[in-house]
């Protein structure tokens, strides 16, 4: 079973270099990273910053652990308004995936806009990457079958599904029936499977520092504490990478080993 951790552009600072995070994530026996190269320096105006560029392949090779790479959470490539702008630096951070020997991007299906934009976008995108072997994964911000349905468009075989687990008990309300039914759905199609924990609750909408508290939102926390039925899920799913994402830093730091993760992971 492959799993990795997500690293978040604000775990790094001026005491925590990439290269410390990195070495310390291998430590834990963890298989791969997922990176925002975009906020890395990487990408300045939707072009490649390719000074930069030697340096994070340097730090990424030294330390000697896999990674995939995660497109800006701004991307919206339905936008029909700044849609130029948008491709643009979606195709800077595939160039990027290239350069460095990714063999996976993530990004998340825009929310609004037209459709049709998004889908012919991803067609290109996904013929761009295609001859260095790199897959595009699209993440479900929160209904799994919406995000299907792009996947199912564009119809490339290099193009398939980032189940986000916890987006997904979100959409289903936390309701579990549901939420098996719709991981169902796309088990077929899943490139990476993305964990994180919630109570599955969305309403009422409170301030971000009161959602913990009210056990609302997209809340990231480590699996065990909130609600998401992890053993049932990989219980539908073969040998497909696992990807955790904790956003706190300090919750990121307390992240156990990989063989303790599984541990929790098929216990709950």
């Amino acid at each position: 079973m492959e799993i990795g951790v997500s690293v978040y552009p604000h775990f790094i600072t001026k005491d925590k270099t990439l290269a410390s995070i990195l070495a310390d994530v291998k430590i834990k026996d963890y298989d791969f990273v997922s990176i925002f190269p975009h906020t890395l320096g990487l990408i300045v105006n939707g072009q490649v910053f390719e000074k930069k560029l030697r340096n994070i392949e340097n730090t990424l090779r030294g330390v000697g652990i896999d990674y995939i790479i995660r497109m800006p959470t701004s991307m919206n490539l339905r936008d029909h308004i700044y849609h130029t702008r948008h491709f643009r630096v979606a195709k800077a951070v595939a160039d990027v995936a290239i350069k460095l020997g990714a063999k996976v991007i993530v990004m998340q299906s825009g929310k609004t806009g037209r459709l049709d934009l998004e889908i012919e976008a991803l067609q290109q995108l996904a013929d761009m990457v295609k001859p260095f072997g790199i897959k595009i994964a699209l993440e479900n911000t929160y209904s799994v079958k919406d995000t299907l349905y792009v996947v199912d468009n564009v119809n490339r075989d290099n193009v398939g599904f980032a189940l986000d687990v916890a987006h997904a008990f979100l959409s289903a309300q936390g309701d579990e029936n549901k939420l098996l039914e719709d991981v169902k759905l796309g088990t077929d199609k899943t490139i990476i499977l993305m964990i994180h924990d919630n109570f599955g609750k969305l309403f009422p909408q409170v301030e971000p520092e009161d959602a913990l508290a009210y056990g609302v939102g997209d809340l990231h926390l480590l699996p065990g504490e909130g609600k998401i039925p992890f053993s049932k899920i990989l219980k539908l799913f073969g040998d497909v990478p696992i990807l955790l994402k904790v956003k706190d830093p300090e919750k990121f730091a307390k992240v156990p080993t990989k063989k303790g993760l599984i541990e929790i992971l098929t216990s709950i």
